[in-house]
């Protein structure tokens, strides 16, 4: 005869599993967390940063970048992507924000070349936009690139050598305008993971790829 065990006859009574399966880049709060402003904050949605936060964010880390101010710049992208105030997301659960962080950071760590990896340098290189991108009452849904010419790469390696790190990235965002013709606005809208394939093949001429957060660009 069978005999049943305390784990088998408790099972029926025990709340289902939740099978649904989770969206990407949403954190449901255990706990809600008031707001001066009266509203509750339950739940965190972020999306895929584009160049405008990052730029944001290398600005708050400074000429000399240090723990804190590194963290500092990942909160302010969090605040500024889910619209949640800073006085709120200071009230998260440090293992939500370590969540966070990582969801935002891997559209770039995820596009970039590797460290190790040589460039391949085509003649030319395509993006696509889907969708479009608006800006300056125009929409652009193609980005085409070739190698860099000497005027432009100077130009890359005169701002970069402000030594900021904003600097750097604005170096990047430079190169990316001079090259494909886009204009500023469209290009600090473009997605992080696009951006960074275009830096990286524009910058593979001359440069290694680095990610946003390495510590010192190689020239």
């Amino acid at each position: 005869m069978n005999t049943l065990s305390d784990a088998d006859v408790l099972s029926a009574v025990a709340a289902p599993e939740d099978t649904t399966e989770k969206e990407p880049g949403v954190f449901t709060l255990e706990n809600a967390i008031p707001g001066k402003d009266g509203q509750t904050y339950t739940e965190l949605r972020l999306r895929e940063p584009v160049v405008f936060h990052i730029l944001q964010a290398a600005k708050v880390i400074g000429k000399r970048p240090s723990l804190e101010s590194v963290y500092d710049s990942q909160i302010d992208m969090v605040c500024r992507i889910s619209g949640w105030p800073k006085v709120v997301i200071d009230q998260l659960p440090s293992r939500v924000l370590d969540q966070a962080i990582s969801y935002l950071t891997s559209f770039e760590e995820e596009a970039r070349r590797g460290e190790d990896e040589e460039p391949e340098c085509p003649d030319s290189f395509t993006l696509t936009f889907t969708p479009t991108i608006d800006a300056v009452n125009q929409s652009f849904q193609e980005m085409s690139l070739q190698e860099p010419v000497v005027a432009q790469r100077r130009s890359y390696k005169a701002t970069e050598s402000k030594g900021n790190f904003a600097d750097f990235i604005q170096a990047q965002i430079n190169l990316v305008v001079s090259v494909s013709g886009w204009p500023l606005a469209a290009v600090l809208k473009m997605p992080i993971s696009k951006f960074a394939k275009a830096s990286d093949y524009l910058t593979g001429f001359f440069i290694s790829g680095r990610a946003i957060g390495s510590s010192s660009p190689q020239s």
